[in-house]
Formats: C-alpha cells, sequence, structure tokens
C-alpha cells in the first residue's frame, strides 16, 4: 500500500446561536465540553483530519457566530465552502425551520454546487425535547444528506457525524454529469479495486436516489470499512458494492442508473 494520502476540504457549521456549534467543534478537535455558553464572535477556524477509505481528508473548519447581521463574515466562510453541518437544538424545534428557511439558501448561493450538507439534531442529552430523537419530519429530510443525532457533552455520534461530512466532501463532485453516458469518458482509467469503489462514489451512487441508510447498507453488505487507512479494498469486495448499487436501482426501476454502475464495471474488467 503506498503513502497516504491527504485531501483539504473547507466546511461550515451552520445554525441559530447556542444550538451547540462551537461545542461539537471542540468535541471534536478537542474532546472538550464546557457547561458555560461559547458565543462566537465573527469566525474562527479548527482543522482536522479524518480517515476516509485509504486517505485522509483534513477539514478546514469554520465556526461562524449565529446572529443575522453578520454577512460579510457569514459570506466570506461560505464562499466555495465544499460540505456543511446544520445544527438544530432538539429542545427548540424553531432552530430547525430556521436552518431550512434562512441558513440553507444562503449557504448553498455561495458553496459549491452539490456541497453535502449533514443535519445534527443536538443536545439530544436534555429533556424537554421538542424534536425526538427519530422524529425528524419527513418535509425536511430532502434538505440533508444524512440526519445524526448528537451531544457535544457527551459526545453521541459527534465523530461519526464529521467523518461521515469527510467522506461525503470526498466524493461528491462539484455537479453531476446529466448525461450518464458521459460517466465512462469523464473518469481516469479504473485499474484497481479501489479506484472503481472511487468511480462508483463520485458518479454513479450519485446519480440516483439513494438514501444515506441504503448506501450505508450496500457498503455493510460488502464488507467495507470506508473510514480505513490501513484496509485494502479487494476486487470482491468492490465488485459486491457495484452490485448492490445495480441491484438498488433496479429495483427503484431507474435503468440509467444501473446501467452506468455497469459501464463502470466494464471499465475496470477491460
Amino acid at each position: 500500500m503506498g503513502p497516504t494520502t491527504e485531501i483539504k476540504r473547507k466546511v461550515n457549521l451552520l445554525g441559530e446561536p447556542s444550538v451547540g456549534k462551537t461545542s461539537l467543534i471542540l468535541r471534536f478537535v478537542k474532546n472538550y465540553f464546557g457547561e458555560d455558553y461559547l458565543k462566537t464572535i465573527g469566525s474562527n477556524v479548527y482543522t482536522k483530519k479524518v480517515p476516509v477509505t485509504g486517505s485522509e481528508v483534513k477539514l478546514v473548519i469554520y465556526d461562524i457566530m449565529g446572529e443575522s447581521d453578520f454577512d460579510s463574515v457569514r459570506d466570506a466562510a461560505f464562499e466555495k465552502s465544499t460540505g456543511a453541518i446544520a445544527v438544530a437544538d432538539c429542545t427548540r424545534e424553531g432552530t430547525l425551520d430556521e436552518l431550512i428557511d434562512e441558513w440553507l439558501p444562503k449557504y448553498r448561493s455561495l458553496a459549491v454546487d452539490n456541497a453535502p450538507v449533514v443535519l445534527a439534531v443536538n443536545k439530544v442529552d436534555l429533556d424537554d425535547q421538542e424534536i425526538p430523537i427519530g422524529e425528524i419530519p419527513e418535509k425536511v429530510l430532502p434538505y440533508f444528506d444524512s440526519i445524526f443525532y448528537t451531544s457535544a457533552k457527551t459526545g453521541d455520534n459527534v465523530e461519526e457525524m464529521f467523518r461521515e461530512l469527510g467522506f461525503s466532501t470526498k466524493y461528491r463532485r462539484p455537479s453531476l454529469p446529466r448525461d450518464q453516458k458521459d460517466i465512462v469518458e469523464m473518469d481516469r482509467d479504473i485499474d484497481e479495486p479501489r479506484e472503481l469503489i472511487s468511480a462508483l462514489l463520485t458518479y454513479a451512487s450519485g446519480l440516483g436516489d439513494i438514501s444515506y441508510a441504503d448506501k450505508q447498507r450496500i457498503f455493510k453488505e460488502s464488507g467495507i470499512d470506508k473510514f480505513s487507512l490501513e484496509d485494502e479494498i479487494s476486487e470482491k469486495q468492490a465488485l459486491s458494492f457495484a452490485d448492490g448499487l445495480i441491484e438498488f436501482y433496479e429495483e427503484k426501476e431507474d435503468s440509467g442508473s444501473a446501467s452506468a454502475v455497469k459501464r463502470l464495471v466494464e471499465k475496470y474488467e477491460e
């Protein structure tokens, strides 16, 4: 196995004041939690690396103040961002509404096209929850790539959430091709199982309407640890992942996406 490669990604945390954005970052970066409210003035930048399928993604995390009259600070932080964690306070349902109505439109207007956004329903260690675990309104789901129920205080799901953001930013294309036939021509040579997985994640698994949960299931069934730096991906695992995608798309009657996966496999087998 060759040396580990490092990829840098600019990411943001979005959300109203006191939802726990800074606390989540400090739990992730420094494994620290303080009971006092940490008010962010302007913006702060933190960095930490996460392992993703044989590489390391260096997350450059912009933490910005939650007040509304800070357009210049916010715009600079959002400019060319490659991914974000949108934070809602589970004891204040209105913080979820603000994400959808205010934060996401502004973020989408400045971030790179198709930047992944993970939803953190934070402070799940507290009582009086207005957003109970597992009860996100269905109408909210299309706005986010995945959902994590987190606690900066206990650390629940914090590491996992940032790792998932790193994974998503590594493989998300700024814009996906409209014509699936272009996929084979656009990608480089696919000579190794890891390159096949990369192509499947970069192109084929982003074409059809595949949920985070379904993608996780296919990974598990293929025996691939997507966060491992050391484990080699075998040909059997890569082809199993491809077969899982094909089966999923065929069950959804999405013949275009299924054909795209098959063409990538054919290119690998050439």
